[in-house]
């Protein structure tokens, strides 16, 4: 996993992105018009996440919302089936709250089942010295470079292995991001070949594909009202992760782009709320989510279309609360060339305001 570390900060006049790292400091803020401007900060970067240790377990902060994340979403084929696929572990140890995540989707059949369990903590463990995670349901070992994940659940079950390729992409460029006041750590591991078997429906599946891993922790802000994250694999290789925050009155959209030889650029979104349509309501918690946008961001000459795949009611509502985790897809223009691919999307809070 290389990374050369070359960072572009560009500006387009539609958020505002802070980045923070050990001895470097680069902001793209929030302008009037419509032109952007780039400025290259050089190699030498300072990263303030580390793939190789930070898979293990952290020591907790003291905010109540402080938590420990790991998962991945994965785009596998088996059999004239388009399997997405969700496995997320978190532990809030300050909440004394402690899950598994897991979720299916056929995007062709439009079959879909989540699960999602407390675990009580005496059942809990993650090492503090590496990746290696046990508890009833899910056993997730190995290290940033190759992992194993078995998960158990009601209706199915997965036996798979993750090999990381191409280089890791620390959020913002150096791994620290500022969420409305509060501090996240985050990285990805935005190309990790997957292979095994997916049992659902009675069914054993030998599957193939590619999976995308992220690893945050952090405490939540308390003024958050709702957030959307998106991934895309570009045909180019590149590797595009979204985040878009509303705090309070304060909306920030911004996007990472890792290249194939590890530079990154950080650009500004047009906030997804302007082009949130066709929206689902969640016949258990009542939350609104849209099922399309239009994912713009002007300064790297991109307008796509995202839209839900497979069913709407990818809802999942249970320990960490009400969200949709969704298989996607995307067509339109990046960097003004036509582009087409497969991503997943995160919505949580209620977007019947928006």
């Amino acid at each position: 996993m290389k990374n050369n570390r070359r960072l572009r900060t560009i500006t387009a006049g539609v958020a505002a992105i802070t980045v923070l790292g050990v001895g470097s400091v680069a902001t793209a803020q929030a302008g009037g018009g419509s032109s952007s401007t780039a400025a290259t900060a050089g190699s030498g970067i300072p990263a303030s996440v580390n793939p190789t240790t930070d898979v293990a377990a952290h020591t907790p902060g003291s905010g109540r919302t402080w938590n420990d994340s790991i998962y991945f979403t994965s785009e596998v084929k088996a059999g004239g089936h388009d399997f997405g696929v969700l496995v997320q572990t978190m532990r809030m140890p300050n909440q004394d709250k402690y899950s598994m995540t897991v979720s299916v989707t056929d995007e062709k059949t439009g079959w879909y089942k989540n699960y999602e369990t407390g675990i009580a903590k005496d059942d809990y463990t993650w090492s503090t010295s590496g990746l290696n995670i046990k508890m009833p349901g899910l056993s997730w070992t190995g290290d940033a470079q190759k992992m194993f994940v078995k998960a158990a659940t009601p209706w199915g079950s997965l036996d798979l292995q993750l090999k990381a390729e191409g280089p890791v992409m620390n959020y913002a460029g150096t791994g620290v991001w500022d969420m409305h006041g509060a501090q996240q750590y985050e990285f990805a591991l935005p190309s990790m070949r997957t292979t095994g078997t997916l049992s659902v429906q009675g069914r054993t599946h030998k599957v193939s594909g590619e999976s995308w891993l992220d690893r945050q922790w952090g405490p939540l802000p308390q003024s958050l009202v709702r957030w959307t994250w998106m991934n895309l694999s570009l045909p180019n290789g590149d590797k595009v992760a979204v985040w878009d925050t509303l705090g309070g009155t304060a909306e920030n959209a911004w996007a990472t782009v890792l290249h194939p030889d590890g530079s990154y650029d950080l650009a500004a979104v047009r906030p997804l709320a302007d082009s949130a349509h066709r929206f689902w309501a969640g016949p258990t918690s009542g939350n609104t989510y849209p099922t399309r946008w239009r994912l713009e961001i002007p300064s790297l000459k991109t307008d796509v279309t995202v839209r839900i795949t497979g069913t709407d009611a990818q809802e999942i509502t249970g320990t960490l609360g009400n969200r949709l985790e969704g298989t996607a897809a995307f067509s339109g223009t990046y960097e003004g060339k036509k582009v087409s691919g497969k991503n997943y999307v995160e919505m949580v809070g209620n977007w019947s305001a928006a």
